[in-house]
């Protein structure tokens, strides 16, 4: 029974990752919804992400027949670790184009997941692109943390300028800090750097993007302010969802992709 068992699993893993390349990436819905597949490796990794506009969870990811399974694998005291429990997101594929995918929620805790909707249709992510944004500025702000966190803030106008202020930590025990790295920069976006954020900020849902209240004690605290279209949209978590991720991403490391230059100047930018 063992050998018949430690077979199937070999023929469903080595099953899923054939398959796995078409999956492979990000994919968006009209709602907000989001999933992220990296891998079908290891059953512990929980990189794989599934997310609605209120939740983020990461979990191991296979593929079974028609089914994506995403799935919570985790060993109890109360079973002395002997026992390997499994929770179950499945997702059964009822509709896929080489750009879309149609799932139906089938198992308790996806239902519950997804608030009993019958279908969610995702769209991968490079193809959900909302062309009709037009971009005017960007502010990001993040804060300190236990550790080694560095505090920017940092400001990018849609005739590619750029204006930094920065505390850089050196890569030591002791937190000192980099005064290289760290002041006030200026500088300019070159066009392809400029392309890239245009491009994530049309394809990262940006109308329908929020950032849920979390809240701890020990992380940095992420702004973001973006001004498009006429509009003004306020964006604050310590724990921001993983839709945000690139494009926090890019901001992030403006420092180090960005030619800037040092500067005196001093701005206030906007909280």
């Amino acid at each position: 029974m063992r050998t018949t068992l430690t077979i199937l699993t070999i023929l469903i893993w080595t099953t899923s990752y054939g398959q796995f390349d078409k999956f492979k990436g990000t994919w968006i819905s009209s709602t907000g919804d989001f999933m992220v597949l990296n891998d079908t490796l290891n059953k512990f990794d929980n990189s794989n992400m599934l997310c609605t506009a209120d939740i983020d969870e990461g979990m191991a990811f296979y593929i079974i027949g028609d089914t994506l399974s995403f799935q919570k694998q985790y060993y109890s005291s109360a079973t002395n670790y002997e026992k390997l429990y499994v929770d179950r997101y499945d997702l059964v594929i009822t509709n896929q184009t080489d750009t879309s995918l149609t799932v139906r929620p089938t198992s308790l805790l996806s239902k519950k997941f997804f608030n009993k909707r019958a279908s969610i249709t995702f769209i991968k992510q490079e193809f959900y692109k909302d062309n009709s944004i037009v971009f005017e500025k960007i502010i990001y702000h993040t804060t300190s943390c236990f550790g080694s966190c560095p505090t920017i803030d940092l400001e990018i106008r849609n005739d590619k300028s750029v204006y930094l202020k920065g505390e850089f930590y050196k890569e030591n025990p002791t937190y000192e800090i980099d005064s290289i790295k760290s002041g006030q920069f200026i500088g300019k976006l070159n066009d392809t750097l400029f392309t890239e954020l245009i491009d994530i900020l049309q394809t990262s849902n940006l109308r329908k993007m929020s950032f849920p209240e979390r809240n701890g004690a020990d992380a940095p605290v992420t702004t973001l302010i973006i001004y498009y279209n006429g509009q003004r949209k306020y964006l604050k978590s310590m724990f921001p969802p993983t839709i945000a991720e690139k494009l926090i991403e890019f901001l992030y490391l403006i420092s180090v992709r960005a030619n800037l230059t040092r500067t005196n100047e001093k701005r206030t930018i906007e909280e």
